[in-house]
């Protein structure tokens, strides 16, 4: 049971020792993609510290897809990538949003060129969150929760305790691990959002309604086609619903003999 124990602690402990390497190996590479970061001027930062970028911005076109094209041009130009994009028509506009990943330096340059695009904009929000605080406090515990996995990681090796603290100290690692696995994540998330910004567009252009052309009415000789057809038919239906009525016209008609027979016969008495 104990050797049981130990080997999957031992693979705890190398399993975080490779994630300790990538995170070290990533943060190298974020240091040296961009050298002369301190030396580009930058219009939403002062370049110290750790800022998330994120813009919106709603604005008009003239023809919404050329101006798609040049947007994906300068995205390419700017090292940048679309991460979403949805298109929609709501008479009398066609609308497009987008969602656009940037560099972080190459953020205003590629905002200002979007926008060059407008014919009218209707709001621009631009919002800079400096996380350089939080990155402090995450990395603060996570060196302190590796510090407790030691301890417990060195109870374990050295078999002190009885069975039961042992299997707590294996419980109490499991639980560091997904502590320490949820920091890991939410650092590289905030690396992530702090190496790319966010650029989130909406727009759109208006379109022409088209009227549908009213077609000019018949002319004479069909309006009195039209006119002979539609009595015949209106004949045909009278002529139809008269049959239908049939038992009442010969009820009608003994009724009438039977009344002129009595006239005949009243006429006669009068007579005498």
């Amino acid at each position: 049971m104990k050797k049981l124990i130990i080997f999957g602690l031992l693979a705890i402990g190398a399993l975080s020792c490779a994630q300790k390497s990538k995170e070290t190996a990533y943060a190298d590479t974020l240091s040296t993609e961009n050298p002369d970061q301190s030396a580009i001027p930058d219009l939403y930062s002062s370049n110290q510290g750790e800022i998330i970028k994120t813009a919106e911005c709603r604005f008009q076109v003239v023809n919404l897809n050329k101006c798609k094209e040049s947007i994906e041009s300068s995205v390419k130009k700017h090292l940048a990538y679309i991460s979403s994009s949805s298109r929609r028509f709501e008479n009398p506009m066609l609308e497009e949003s987008l969602t656009i990943r940037v560099p972080n330096l190459n953020f205003g340059d590629l905002l200002n060129e979007i926008k060059s695009q407008a014919k009218f904009i209707n709001y621009e929000k631009i919002n800079t969150e400096d996380v350089a605080k939080e990155f402090v406090d995450l990395e603060s515990r996570l060196q302190t929760k590796r510090e407790v996995e030691k301890r417990y990681a060195e109870i374990l090796r050295t078999k002190a305790g009885t069975i039961e603290e042992l299997l707590k100290a294996e419980q109490q690692i499991g639980k560091l691990h997904e502590d320490i696995e949820a920091t890991v994540s939410r650092i590289n998330y905030l690396r992530d959002e702090v190496r790319y910004s966010t650029i989130k567009l909406e727009i759109y252009e208006v379109t022409e309604q088209q009227l549908a052309e009213i077609p000019d009415g018949p002319g004479p000789l069909k309006k009195f086609g039209v006119a002979l057809a539609s009595g015949w038919s209106s004949t045909i239906d009278v002529l139809v619903a008269l049959t239908y009525l049939w038992p009442l016209a010969i009820l009608g008609i003994v009724g009438y003999w039977l009344f002129l027979r009595n006239r005949k016969s009243l006429t006669k008495e009068t007579a005498r």
